[in-house]
């Protein structure tokens, strides 16, 4: 048996335990048989800790991709095999047909396989933390108020488990202790609202003993704001148009939402994010501006570890060697740092941005390299820290760099791209040795603009509502947002406004594919189907280049997409009902 490790700077669930419990891939199996029994691992501090970081292990969510290998996409209940999940949404693309966010573009996913989520994978975290939660007052060497505190620990983590399944699959079965051999593992879903109301239930109780911060060598740990934080998500997705309003589908209502409207459920939202808000004012956790320099502040604020936003951050991500574990290979440009193929960012999501001056930006169909590294430069800091452009630079290491299509037909280093250039959000810095790399669960940016959304659903226009959002743009270095503009003087802009700077500010951190959902326009047209477009730069034959707006890509959606399908070996169990529109 290893005792793990904590030093300052590593989250202390990076190492695992010698002794870690397995767990077959159907949720409702019975546990296997071990050689280390339950008494075992709640003897002692030491054993029993190393237990609670196996479970933070399998309960954090993790968003870069991994490869399809033993510990990779079957260990992880979340993040793409060879993709992220933005190349499944309007935010972008990957060229290569092979990496499993194409499942989702052309709609070839079902019940028999879902290239985004191990379901199973959900449930050993929320086993874990059941098994936590139930024994760990059995260990006679740990304070009364430090198991309390171990035991709300394991009480969010399993809320946050159910609050990632509760967003994909509508109510799912709550499992509310550890399954025995010899008990009930026949256990149904759950209404989404007994779902949310477990949720919430969970993170009230722990907030109330979870300490408000910790020591610098356990940052990372779950804190009372990470409670909130899971509580305000939660009611926010609740409270938004996929669930709280007429269901997109008529079967199965009480799976997929609460079958009719109310407002108040926008207030709770709206309070529940006031309350992270206020729990950050108090506790240190601030929007990162400590350069002169805006694009410098938002990329601290995603790629500097441990900054002062971070409410909790998966680190459980090793550095990014040459081929293992191959994230970078799946993210860095083509050519960039042995890249495969990069991630493109699509025109739809690039014309979210606005420029410096806070106005749009107009591309016509065709036009000059001049003309498009001009307007690209135009653009405001978040589109220079996050999207990498021909004649961009991407970093003082490989500089200015231009990629395009030569007269000959063929292509540059770097190129081709689908999109208007790649992703580089999480990547310019060089983080290959370094100890971790930390995928966002929870920033504080984020509940500013919850709060201004719920808030904006409950008191159209509320001045607190423009305050919150205006928080994110001034920090963006960006021009503020004002009542009297006659752009966002009415409840309908103003919530245009507030879903626009959230596509920006929150750009491939997971949020974008679910926003569409819970605010159902994802049938839209250039949101989940139909073209989608880019920007190509080609040589023409007297050496001077051009761009042309084309599309490169239709995509297929279909409103039972809404909410995933159970997997079809569960629902052959005989006591799982399917997702609506999936049968």
């Amino acid at each position: 048996m290893k005792r793990l490790k904590i030093t300052a700077g590593t989250m202390c669930f990076l190492l695992l335990s010698g002794f870690l419990l397995s767990c077959n891939k159907d949720f409702l199996e019975k546990p296997l048989s071990s050689d280390v029994t339950i008494d075992t691992i709640f003897s002692t501090k030491v054993k029993a800790e190393s237990f609670l970081w196996e479970t933070y292990r399998t309960s954090v969510p993790q968003g870069f991709p991994h490869d399809w290998g033993a510990d990779g996409r079957e260990n992880h209940h979340d993040g793409m095999y060879a993709s992220m999940l933005m190349a499944a949404s309007d935010e972008g693309d990957v060229y290569d047909s092979w990496p499993s966010s194409n499942v989702h573009n052309v709609g070839s996913w079902s019940p028999n396989y879902n290239a985004e989520d191990q379901f199973g994978y959900h449930y050993k975290g929320i086993r874990n933390a059941s098994l936590f939660i139930e024994n760990i007052g059995r260990v006679s060497d740990i304070s009364e108020t430090e198991k309390q505190q171990m035991r709300a620990e394991a009480v969010v983590l399993r809320a946050l488990q159910y609050s990632e399944l509760l967003k994909r699959y509508g109510g799912i079965p709550l499992v509310l202790h550890s399954l025995k051999a010899t008990g009930n593992v026949k256990i149904p879903r759950s209404s989404f609202q007994e779902c949310v109301d477990f949720i919430v239930k969970s993170c009230d109780s722990a907030a109330a003993v979870l300490p408000q911060t910790y020591p610098k060598a356990s940052r990372g740990r779950i804190t009372s704001g990470t409670a909130l934080a899971v509580k305000a998500r939660t009611l926010l997705y609740a409270a938004s148009p996929l669930h709280n309003g007429t269901p997109y589908l008529d079967d199965q209502k009480k799976l997929t939402g609460y079958g009719n409207f109310d407002v108040q459920r926008w207030q709770l939202a709206a309070d529940a994010n006031k309350a992270v808000l206020d729990w950050a004012a108090d506790n240190g956790v601030e929007l990162v501006k400590t350069h002169a320099d805006p694009a410098m502040n938002y990329e601290a604020a995603i790629a500097q570890t441990d900054n002062s936003e971070i409410i909790l951050a998966n680190k459980g991500e090793g550095s990014w060697g040459d081929w293992w574990p191959m994230t970078g290979q799946f993210l860095m440009p083509r050519g960039f740092y042995g890249g495969w193929y990069g991630h493109g960012v699509t025109l739809q999501h690039a014309q979210k941005y606005q420029t410096t001056a806070g106005v749009d930006q107009v591309w016509d169909t065709q036009g000059s390299f001049a003309e498009f590294v001009q307007k690209m430069q135009e653009m405001e800091p978040r589109f220079q820290q996050s999207v990498f452009y021909s004649g961009g630079k991407w970093n003082d290491e490989l500089g200015v760099r231009e990629f395009f299509k030569r007269s000959n037909g063929s292509w540059t280093g770097g190129a081709p791209v689908n999109g208007v250039g790649f992703m580089k959000k999480f990547l310019t810095r060089d983080r290959w040795g370094d100890t971790y790399q930390q995928w966002i669960v929870f920033r504080l940016a984020e509940f500013y603009l919850n709060y201004a959304e719920a808030l904006n659903e409950v008191t159209p226009m509320a001045a607190e509502s423009y305050s919150a959002l205006n928080k994110i743009r001034e920090r963006a270095g960006v021009p503020l947002i004002l009542p009297a503009d006659p752009r966002y003087n009415s409840q309908e802009k103003l919530r245009a406004a507030i879903r626009r700077e959230r596509a920006v500010e929150l750009a491939f951190e997971e949020h974008r594919f679910f926003d569409v959902r819970r605010w159902k326009i994802a049938g839209e047209e250039g949101v989940m189907k139909g073209q989608m477009w880019g920007l190509n730069v080609y040589e023409q034959a007297d050496g001077s280049k051009i761009y042309k707006k084309e599309p490169f890509e239709n995509r297929v959606w279909e409103d039972k997409m809404y909410l995933y399908p159970i997997p079809q070996s569960e629902i052959d169990k005989g006591y799982v009902i399917q997702t609506p529109g999936w049968l």
